[in-house]
């Protein structure tokens, strides 16, 4: 059967189910299950749930298991409205594949970076400009240099990140975006790493999305932790000091905005140069005024937050509020749904 919907009645259309999917967020961890948004959001639309979420996973799980389920359940598509949450930005990415190391080899063409799997072939044009002199092997050959064990085992400072920040700030002993002996040191590049890593999550989300969309399927993505398709987002300070959360601002945006005398920060997430991948996406698609965490992160309570990270039954029943009202305004469902 064609996976196009049909017309829709009345101009909206009649669900059976809804299918949610998305990481720890989406499943309740730590909440009882009558208890989480997707139980409870359910039942106030009169649809019947199906949970594809699982702890701890990504992106990635979010579009396999999804297009595992288009595939194997093509009979009720029709009947299906989806919520796609976006968990953290660090989960279940191979880093040496994602152009985040700096070189100079492909700058004729404005390409700045490359993957560490890339850059250990290719190397560098200048090798004093992006490393260090003491680490150039000793069969260097100009922008190409030949494989060894000398060249392979060095450790070039940005080939060494395997994680970016993101809006869980751990304690400062645990920051392990920083290199260096006792991971001290600021990776020198990372604004503009965080970047091409953004475009590379830009391609992964809108792409799933225009795939989605070509389906005829109804769906929404929101932000779970990490802001993606969401333009602002407010967190705690957990840092220890002002250097600290400096730091921070930089590697956010370049004009932060600090309210009064509170820990919270307000940044525009859409200043970023990969944006416009996220604007494939139309506003329809996409909720854009908060993300899952921040519904009930301000909040104090174990009824709120059990653990910081997940909602409980108040911040569970925020959530709802939150998503319903997304639903209802960008026109997916009428009001009647209660």
């Amino acid at each position: 059967m064609s996976l196009k919907t049909g017309k829709l009645a009345g101009n909206m259309k009649k669900y059976k189910y809804l299918v949610v999917n998305g990481c720890s967020q989406t499943t309740g961890q730590n909440c009882i299950i009558e208890e989480t948004w997707p139980v409870k959001l359910s039942k106030k639309l009169g649809l019947e749930l199906i949970n594809l979420a699982t702890p701890g996973t990504g992106w990635y799980h979010v579009q396999n298991s999804t297009t595992s389920f288009i595939q194997n359940n093509k009979k009720i598509l029709d009947e299906c409205f989806f919520i796609f949450q976006i968990s953290m930005l660090d989960r279940r990415l191979n880093y040496e594949e994602v152009p985040i190391v700096r070189t100079d080899v492909w700058e004729n063409w404005n390409i700045k970076y490359m993957s560490k799997s890339a850059n250990s072939a290719k190397g560098f044009i200048n090798w004093k400009k992006y490393s260090y002199p003491s680490l150039k092997p000793k069969d260097w050959d100009g922008a190409y240099p030949q494989f060894s064990t000398t060249y392979t085992d060095t450790h070039l400072i940005d080939a060494k990140l395997e994680f970016f920040p993101e809006h869980r700030h751990y304690s400062n002993k645990n920051n392990v975006w920083k290199i260096g002996k006792k991971n001290k040191d600021i990776p020198p590049h990372i604004n503009e790493q965080f970047e091409e890593l953004m475009i590379h999550w830009g391609r992964e989300i809108s792409s799933f999305h225009l795939f989605v969309k070509n389906l005829g399927l109804n769906h929404i993505i929101v932000d779970g932790y990490t802001p993606f398709v969401s333009h602002q987002l407010k967190f705690k300070n957990y840092y220890e000091n002002e250097q600290e959360f400096d730091f921070i601002k930089r590697f956010w945006n370049k004009h932060p905005m600090r309210e009064d005398q509170s820990e919270i920060m307000l940044y525009d997430f859409k200043n970023i140069k990969g944006k416009w991948l996220y604007d494939f996406i139309d506003d329809k698609y996409k909720i854009t005024n908060t993300i899952l965490w921040n519904a009930y992160l301000n909040q104090h309570g174990l009824d709120w937050s059990p653990d910081g990270g997940h909602a409980g039954p108040s911040g569970m029943d925020r959530i709802v509020i939150m998503l319903y009202d997304n639903l209802i305004n960008k026109g997916w469902f009428d009001e009647i749904h209660n």
